[in-house]
Order: C-alpha cells, then structure tokens, then sequence
C-alpha cells in the first residue's frame, strides 16, 4: 500500500497499482509492520483530531475506589429508667388544635354574626369541636416520636385543621 500524504493524492482505486493485487485481495505493506505501525482502517487515524493511542504504554486504569468513609451517625443514648422519652404528648397538640378552634369561631361571629338559631349553632359547634379533635389526633400521631417546639405543633395543627374544616363544611350551605 503506498503512503499518501496532504501533498500526494491517495492513489485511485481503480488503477491497477492502487494496492490491490489482481484477484482483488488487499496487498500487506511489509514496511509499515517493520516500522512498527500496522495497516490501518479508514476509520482509524484518517479523521481530523484522531491520536493513535498505544495501549502498551497506557497505564490500566484503576478501578474506583468505594465511597468515601462517612463518619458513623451519632446514636443518642436511651432514656434514664424512669423517664419519659423525648417526644410530643396528647395535650400539646390537642391544645393547638383548640385555638385554631377558638380562631374559627372569632371568624365566623365576625363574617357572619351570631348563628341565626340555636339547631344552627349546635351543628357549628359540632362541626368546630371535630375538626378540632380529628386535627389534634392526627398531630399527636405524627408528632408524638418528636420533641417538636409547640410553633411547630401549631402550624401542623392548623394545617390539619383547616383541611378538616373545609371537609366537614363541605356538603353544609
């Protein structure tokens, strides 16, 4: 195969002497494997920006190490025998869950006035006093494994109480 540079045009294929013997098999250029380079492909060196790379004088490529060694989580210790574990008990929450209550009547007395009878006013309050125990109830369950400040506990509460709220006013008009 004869080398071809930019100054020289590949030799064209159609010419008898382009390399290939008459039976049509591909020649091999002993000088080429003399020098140390062997015949290549037209993909393999003939695109712009393409370095040979030797593999026998790359260094193999290490495989990745594990992560990183994290420092163990810190576990707290148990409680003393005899006292409680740090968490939320049943009134904290319970407690929210009643100013946001109170919070709900001041509104309606102030939007709409008193209740116009008194079947009216028992079925407000009922509504108000379930919310209020269904919102207290379902904080405590979420809260009672956490020491939450009690500005926590009102905001989950009022949260849970007014989706509560609005679901037992629902079909109401």
């Amino acid at each position: 195969m004869a080398d071809s540079s930019p100054a020289t045009p590949p030799p064209d294929p159609r010419d008898g002497d382009g390399g290939s013997a008459p039976d049509r098999t591909v020649e091999r250029d002993d000088t080429a494997e003399r020098n140390g380079t062997a015949a290549r492909f037209g993909w393999e060196g003939g695109a712009p920006g393409y370095t040979p790379v030797d593999p026998d004088r790359l260094v193999p490529h290490q495989p990745m190490p594990g992560p990183p060694p994290y420092p163990a989580a810190e576990e707290l210790p148990p409680p003393p025998v005899g006292e409680r574990a740090a968490g939320t008990g049943f009134g904290r929450p319970m407690l929210a869950a009643a100013l946001w209550g109170v919070v709900n009547v001041v509104l309606v007395l102030l939007v709409s006035g008193p209740p116009p009878s008194g079947a009216a006013g028992w079925a407000l309050g009922g509504m108000i006093v379930a919310s209020v125990l269904v919102a207290g109830i379902l904080t405590w369950v979420v809260a009672r494994r956490h020491a939450w400040p009690f500005w926590v506990l009102l905001l989950v509460t009022g949260l849970l109480f007014w989706v509560v709220r609005v679901a037992t006013t629902a079909g109401v008009a």
